[in-house]
């Protein structure tokens, strides 16, 4: 023999009262026709129940709601480093800087015009679309471990993992 229980209506039966997040109430189990039908009462209504055909009960409540967890940092952490970042010398700033770009432009924030070259370096021409002006960026010979190692450290300076794929890097 198979039962089947309803679920919990998060209100109580007598008084219709929603149950708030993590309010204690009580739950009884009515055995009509050979069926179990589940009741759900607030602890101001409970000695108010029919307790006739009552079969069984326990006491219960309404989870709390996860609260909601923010996975990545707002685009304007990135962002705001990607303009700090802008007259940088040192090479591994610069790779982070590139790499913040790739990301940016998936973000829309940035749009690719063009690239060009120059005394062998290679330059990506961006579009800032919040600012409505262009900027260059430094294209660094970048290997995909060298993407995934800059990606990795601009997630652990947020706290948060960009997703970046390094064949988007090439």
């Amino acid at each position: 023999m198979e039962w089947s229980i309803n679920k919990g209506s998060h209100a109580c039966f007598l008084c219709e009262k929603i149950f708030p997040e993590e309010e204690v109430y009580l739950s009884a189990l009515y055995d009509e026709n050979n069926e179990f039908l589940r009741k759900d009462f607030c602890v101001e209504c409970w000695d108010k129940k029919d307790n006739e055909n009552s079969f069984s009960y326990w006491k219960t409540k309404i989870s709390k709601k996860p609260e909601k967890v923010e996975k990545y940092a707002k685009i304007d952490v990135f962002y705001d480093l990607f303009n700090k970042l802008e007259n940088e010398k040192d090479l591994s700033r610069v790779n982070f800087r590139y790499v913040l770009s790739l990301y940016l432009m998936r973000k829309k924030v940035l749009k690719l015009i063009s690239t060009h070259k120059s005394n062998e370096n290679e330059y990506l021409v961006l579009h800032i679309v919040k600012e409505d002006r262009d900027t260059e960026v430094l294209k660094p010979q970048l290997n995909k471990e060298e993407v995934l190692a800059v990606t990795d450290e601009i997630g652990k300076l947020v706290n948060c993992t960009p997703q970046i794929s390094p064949d988007n890097a090439s």
